[in-house]
């Protein structure tokens, strides 16, 4: 159930059934010297679309949202950035014109921690333009638990262009990975995916990292990618799927 491959008439059957809709987002940003700088958008996507492929007609995925809010990846060249307001728009502006038409389940499917505050302030305020807002879910929140099953130190192996992020990229799209410019572990902190640490978006990816990498991709394999991506596509089928006391709502799912 691609959105862009339906005719509006479709589109408005699908309304009527109350199908769930999803919109992946991610970020043009450098993934250090081994990731293609549209990472974040090409999981998301590729999460989207296997998850609405199982839901059959239950589900219908948007255009993929390729830009976010990356201003703190900005000293790597390749990373195309857009204002933390700029994106609060569009999404917002989106958001609403599928309102506009009776859509009442609206999933946003993050891949970029850096989108992660922009997209709460914005389902806050549709909540109180609308009187409903868009579930916002990060996909590696929905794995959090079971990291340490994959990883042994998940909060410091898994950061940016790391572990996991190489392991989904080595499933995926593994034509698109420089393999031979893994890097070993950075040994630098910074901003991880299962880490205490809060978000730091508004200081220089430099600061942590000269190579742009946080954790460890060397240990990443296609094994993994594919055993992470299986859970993931799991608990967002659970979630999205009609009836499921699991189902994603409003405030659900959420990052830091």
């Amino acid at each position: 159930m691609n959105f862009a491959e339906l005719t509006s008439g479709d589109l408005s059957l699908a309304f009527q059934r109350d199908v769930a809709v999803l919109l992946p987002t991610g970020s043009v940003e450098q993934h250090g010297p081994h990731l293609p700088v549209g990472t974040d958008g090409l999981i998301a996507e590729r999460l989207a679309l296997a998850a609405a492929g199982r839901l059959a007609d239950e589900c219908v995925v948007l255009p993929t949202l390729w830009y976010g809010f990356s201003p703190h990846h900005m000293s790597f060249p390749g990373t195309v950035t857009v204002a933390a307001g700029t994106y609060l728009r569009l999404v917002a502006e989106i958001a609403e014109s599928l309102y506009a038409h009776g859509v009442r389940r609206l999933v946003i499917l993050n891949g970029h921690g850096g989108n992660s505050a922009p997209l709460k302030m914005i389902a806050a305020e549709l909540a109180r333009a609308h009187g409903k807002s868009p579930s916002v879910v990060t996909y590696w929140d929905l794995i959090a638990a079971e990291a340490g099953d994959f990883f042994e130190e998940p909060e410091l192996v898994c950061g940016h262009a790391c572990a996991l992020e190489t392991s989904l990229a080595l499933h995926l799209f593994p034509e698109a990975v420089r393999r031979e410019l893994i890097p070993e572990r950075s040994g630098e902190t910074g901003p991880h995916m299962f880490g205490r640490a809060g978000p730091a978006e508004g200081l220089d990816f430099r600061n942590y990292s000269s190579n742009g990498v946080i954790g460890d991709p060397s240990l990443a394999t296609a094994d993994l990618g594919r055993r992470l991506f299986d859970l993931i596509i799991e608990r967002l089928v659970r979630n999205l799927s009609p009836g499921s006391p699991g189902r994603v709502g409003p405030g659900q799912g959420e990052t830091s």
